[in-house]
Formats: C-alpha cells, sequence, structure tokens
C-alpha cells in the first residue's frame, strides 16, 4: 500500500490544522484533505491530493479508492488538455487511415465537435455532454447518418484515448446513434431499366451505366476501373480501386470487403468490348496525349478521369428526359441491382459480396425494403414446387385404377 494521509485543512488559508484552530490565521473553520504518494515502483516520489472533505472518513475513503486505482492500473493522471486539441492531435497521429476516412474524420472534428465541445477538458467529458452534442446536430437539420458517423469519429478517438491512459472511460460508448428509420430506396423495376438503357445506348456514357447496373459498383469504383481488372473472356470484373475525385484522387475501395470479383454476363461483356474499340479510336485521335497509364475503362476523351459531379449531373439530364420512370440518382442504379437479384432469389450473402458489403446484416439493414416482396415470392415459389411434385404422384394413382 502506498503511503497516504489524511488532515485537516484550513477553509481560510489552505494551511494545516493540527487540532481545531489554524496555526497560521487562528480560523476555526477546517475540512479534511488527504495526500498520498502514486510513484510506481522505481520512480521518483510522486505525490496527489485531494481536499474539500467534510468528514474524516470521506477523505480516507477518498484517499483509499485513488490507492486501489495506483495498484490496479486503472489511475489516470490529471490533466488539463482540451477535447478540441486532444481530437486535433488524435487525427494527425493516425497514419494507418484511408484519405477518404480522414477526410471524412477532419469535418467531423472542426465542423461539428470542436465548435461545441473543443473547449472542454477531456477529462472533463460527459455521458450527458456527448448525448447534448448528437441532439444539438440533430436539431441543426443533419442527417440521422451523418450524426452517426460523427459518433463513430468521436468514440474511436475517444478509445484511444482510454487505451493511452489519459480518461478511465470513454463517454462516447454505447450511445445508439445509428439510423432507425431509414428512407426507402427508390429503384427501379426490370422493365424500367431496361427502358432507360434502351434510351441511353447512344450515348457516351452507355456502357458505364450499363456495367453500373450490371454490377452494382459505387460510382468512384467504376471511375476507378481500370481494363486491366477485366477479364473480359472468363466475364469478370476486378474492383481494385476508386476514384475519390481530384483532390483524393486514386485509393483503396471503401473497406477491406471491397476488394472483390464481381462475375458479369455475356451482354455486359459484349458492351465492354464495343466500349473498348470506341475507346481505341479515341486513343488514336489523341495519340501521345491520350493517358494510357491511367489504363481507365471510363474516362474522359483523353483518357483523364471523369470530373464526379459531371457524370451525376448527366446521367440526372437523362433520367429526366423520360417520362414516366421514377426519379433515381446513379448510385440508384447500385440499388437497382441489388433489389432486382433479391426479388429474383438470390441469396443475401451472394448480392452483400457482390455489393462489397463489410457483412450481410449491413445488405438486409439497406435492402429491408425487398423483404416483403422476398417472403411472398417465396409463398408463391413454394406453391408452384408443392404443384409440381404432386403431379406424378396423381399421375400414377390414375394409371393404378
Amino acid at each position: 500500500m502506498r503511503k497516504g494521509r489524511v488532515f485537516k485543512r484550513c477553509s481560510r488559508c489552505g494551511g494545516k490544522v493540527p487540532d481545531r484552530r489554524c496555526v497560521k490565521c487562528g480560523s476555526d473553520s477546517y475540512s479534511y484533505a488527504y495526500i498520498v504518494d502514486v510513484a510506481s515502483e522505481g520512480e521518483v516520489r510522486k505525490q496527489r491530493r485531494g481536499a474539500g472533505f467534510k468528514t474524516m472518513g470521506q477523505a480516507r475513503d477518498a484517499m483509499n479508492r485513488l490507492q486501489a486505482e495506483v495498484k490496479e492500473g486503472t489511475h489516470v493522471e490529471p490533466s488539463r488538455t482540451k477535447l478540441g486539441t486532444y481530437l486535433a492531435q488524435w487525427l494527425e497521429g493516425r497514419t494507418k487511415i484511408r484519405a477518404n476516412t480522414r477526410r471524412d474524420y477532419r469535418v467531423s472534428i472542426t465542423k461539428h465537435i470542436a465548435p461545441r465541445l473543443g473547449e472542454v477538458p477531456l477529462q472533463g467529458l460527459t455521458r450527458v455532454r456527448v448525448k447534448a452534442l448528437y441532439q444539438q446536430l440533430a436539431q441543426a437539420g443533419l442527417a440521422q447518418k451523418t450524426v452517426h458517423n460523427i459518433h463513430i469519429c468521436l468514440r474511436k478517438a475517444l478509445n484511444d484515448a482510454v487505451e493511452d491512459g489519459l480518461i478511465r472511460r470513454n463517454p462516447a460508448e454505447r450511445i445508439d446513434t445509428k439510423p432507425k428509420d431509414r428512407p426507402e430506396m427508390v429503384t427501379w423495376s426490370a422493365d424500367e431499366l431496361a427502358s432507360f438503357l434502351s434510351s441511353a445506348a447512344q450515348d457516351q456514357e452507355y456502357a458505364l451505366y450499363h456495367v453500373a447496373a450490371a454490377t452494382g459498383m459505387r460510382r468512384g469504383e467504376l471511375l476507378g476501373l481500370r481494363w486491366r481488372d477485366l477479364d473480359l473472356d472468363a466475364g469478370r470484373v476486378n474492383v481494385r480501386q476508386q476514384y475519390q475525385g481530384r483532390v483524393l484522387g486514386f485509393c483503396p475501395p471503401k473497406s477491406r470487403k471491397g476488394v472483390r470479383t464481381i462475375e458479369v454476363d455475356e451482354d455486359t461483356m459484349k458492351v465492354l468490348r464495343e466500349h473498348r474499340e470506341a475507346q481505341g479510336f479515341l486513343r488514336g485521335r489523341f495519340g501521345d496525349g491520350y493517358a494510357t497509364e491511367l489504363d481507365l475503362v471510363f474516362c474522359r476523351a483523353d483518357g483523364t478521369a471523369h470530373d464526379l459531379k459531371a457524370v451525376d449531373d448527366r446521367f440526372g439530364r437523362r433520367v429526366r428526359q423520360l417520362r414516366g420512370l421514377p426519379t433515381v440518382t446513379l448510385h440508384g442504379l447500385r440499388h437497382t441491382h441489388a433489389t432486382l437479384l433479391l426479388e429474383e432469389g438470390v441469396d443475401v450473402k451472394t448480392v452483400s459480396e457482390r455489393l462489397g458489403h463489410d457483412s450481410v446484416q449491413t445488405t438486409l439493414e439497406l435492402y429491408g425494403h425487398v423483404t416483403p416482396r422476398m417472403r411472398a415470392n417465396a409463398a408463391s415459389r413454394f406453391g408452384v414446387l408443392l404443384g409440381r411434385a404432386r403431379e406424378p404422384r396423381a399421375v400414377e394413382t390414375a394409371t393404378i385404377q
């Protein structure tokens, strides 16, 4: 047990009170305090104090708790570091994260967390304050998913603070910010998708739209796709990188599961072969000015990467030209791909792998709206299956009679 003692402390001047009165100022007003050595074995003496206790028992209990924390290794040294300062240092020290993740964390910290809680001491941050932050962000109009992403950033940072011995507990732990009610996705039926692709057959970006619908790839994955990532003979598309715009450039897919191989149909392979021939013509026209080193499947006429917003805008204009079709975004082709497969009876695990989701649970949460139709489809298919099973039996019975 580390050495410690409890004593009376003058409420007026802070001096020690040996009996009933302070020897320095003569005041008879005092409280109880303690002093304890918290140095580890072999370290120089390091003392900690506590004061303002009404009784000797309260001071002794507080001292004993501190001694127990030091012995168990759960004691946290007092620090005046503010949350904003810590988060900035934490982000700077995280070297093994993706560029887009770093960007999202920086936005969460500088735009949302630091302006509201940056001046709060790290060790003074409470669960109540964290929950109040999320409530303020929601009231400011942020989407539930955005608030959840901010929570993920803060929780990770505070987990590291616990591991580094800066705080004892993570006040952001076990706070549920996950969106409860996801807005229902707008997707196309197979007929609507076919109608759109037919109308866009002469567009320069027709191949992009077709591959997006046939694979469910994300926009960044499509614009980062290279010819060397394709196996046109085997009908495989290998997702190995994504394009995140001029600032972030090319980087690995969104997650580890994002690196994947997607099997595609022969029609899609035919579209890609025709697209390669058309691109070869442009390469010849631009000559040395063509960006052959990028090897991009979907790119500008000179081989350089597309502008992300421009691709979205052109797709949106094409959709608006077709009357009667529900309005979807380019990302909506990804949702359409998954929805059509699930409705057709493809198992969720296969769909999840094609989409590059981290888990099947993610797929189920995103496409829960398909479940009622899947259930109806399952009932119908079972009825057909049972009907077919009865047919031979009925024939056999009729023959015996």
